[in-house]
């Protein structure tokens, strides 16, 4: 069933059941960079973020708390409310990892996948500065090294990837990507609780949602998946789309595919 949203979240907004961890994926209307993003990597994504803190139903999620990795490097603490509040510049989708033990085993043996992936991307993010003059020049000079660096990929084939130590963070690559962002958290979130617990060691690989990653992993790897990998991958399983003031809850990865015709 797809119901109207009015600028203002709506009763149908409430009906969202958000996890921590959820994946949350952006098409930002009327934007070059988001334009460019798109045409690169031929997805109808251009910006992917994280739930960090659920919020409550009541409030239709007005108080949702999401972590995103901003154009120009920084990492933040947002609310959800700011995309979901805009019909005219935002659509918006929230894809889930689903797979079985990822859902059943955090009980059972009492680790918190979902908890850790949140602390490690909070751990990355500052507070919120103000737009000066050089801020937005090095937005500029990192989006310019993304588009750079997808040209590059698909001019050239790539032999070796740039030797990154895996004691690296996030905000220390210059040019990571929102999805890159999301993915490493995953990736070192369920490392750090298998590692010493008895887990089985492949699980980690099933949290790599990039395909470039699953044949060479390495750290520049993992941080330079994008929103389109993200959408892509059969894995994550579309719950909730936002198109055009349009609500729609989703029963998979099929249906999230087929809906108005978008991936």
């Amino acid at each position: 069933m797809v119901t109207k949203v009015s600028n203002k979240l709506k009763d149908s907004v409430k009906k969202f059941k958000l996890e921590a961890a959820d994946i949350i994926l952006i098409h930002t209307k009327r934007s070059l960079w988001g334009w460019i993003i798109r045409r690169g990597t031929h997805s109808y994504w251009n910006h992917a973020l994280m739930v960090h803190s659920p919020g409550s139903p009541k409030q239709g999620y007005k108080d949702t708390l999401v972590i995103d990795a901003k154009t120009g490097g920084t990492i933040e603490m947002d609310r959800l409310r700011k995309y979901l509040e805009r019909k005219d510049k935002y659509d918006v989708a929230i894809k889930r990892l689903e797979l079985d033990w990822f859902r059943k085993y955090s009980k059972k043996n009492n680790l918190p996948f979902r908890d850790q992936i949140c602390h490690i991307a909070a751990s990355e993010a500052i507070d919120k500065n103000s737009a000066s003059f050089f801020e937005i020049i090095k937005q500029i000079d990192r989006q310019v090294r993304i588009i750079m660096r997808h040209i590059n990929q698909k001019i050239f084939s790539r032999k070796q990837s740039p030797m990154l130590g895996w004691s690296v963070r996030p905000r220390e690559v210059k040019a990571f990507t929102c999805g890159g962002f999301i993915q490493w958290c995953y990736y070192k979130g369920i490392y750090q609780l298998s590692k010493g617990r008895g887990m089985d060691q492949s699980k980690q690989q099933q949290v790599i949602f990039n395909p470039r990653a699953k044949e060479r992993m390495s750290p520049y790897e993992l941080l330079t998946t994008t929103p389109a990998d993200l959408a892509r991958c059969r894995d994550l399983s579309w719950k909730y789309i936002i198109k055009d003031g349009l609500f729609k809850e989703l029963t998979g990865y099929k249906e999230g595919v087929s809906f108005l015709g978008i991936a």
